[in-house]
């Protein structure tokens, strides 16, 4: 049942694996960010739905990158799962407006998922939904959040 937990949370966390562009008229500024992923709902074989209930909320954490950072490799400030390794497939941030689509993999769906994301963006703000398909041992993998971040500082002296 742990780690049923743990990989449902990894589920949410791999769920919110979004970017924005390298160079955009309007980009994120760098600094300490606070991020939160809703698990809205969870489709995943081998994991019944009372412990995805069970699990389903919110989680939390934050990055602090550089102001270089933020602007020129975005998917610092929102890359949700290190252990993933996820590979760009469309990527459109335009007047306020992010679309993100991204094929990731990591140690619970090594057969990988898409991550199709969209919602809003300011330099110091975003909002999205995201929904993540695939399969796991040949059947389907459907999951659904949400997702919010913000600056919360300038630097990151008082990070943690």
């Amino acid at each position: 049942m742990r780690n049923s937990r743990r990989m449902i949370r990894g589920v949410a966390v791999l769920s919110i694996l979004t970017a924005a562009p390298a160079l955009a008229a309007t980009s994120f500024m760098g600094g300490q960010w606070e991020h939160q992923t809703d698990l809205v709902s969870a489709s995943v074989p081998g994991v019944p739905q009372w412990l995805i209930r069970l699990t389903a909320g919110h989680s939390t954490r934050r990055n602090c990158p550089s102001q270089a950072e933020a602007q020129t490799h975005p998917e610092v400030l929102l890359q949700g799962d290190d252990s993933a390794t996820c590979k760009l497939r469309r990527l459109s941030m335009v007047d306020g407006k992010l679309e993100f689509d991204t094929f990731c993999t990591n140690k619970h769906f090594p057969d990988g998922l898409l991550v199709s994301s969209r919602g809003s963006y300011t330099p110091t703000t975003y909002s999205i939904s995201t929904t993540s398909t695939g399969t796991k041992g040949g059947k389907p993998v459907r999951i659904l959040t949400t997702g919010a971040g913000k600056r919360i500082a300038n630097s990151c002296k008082n990070s943690g």
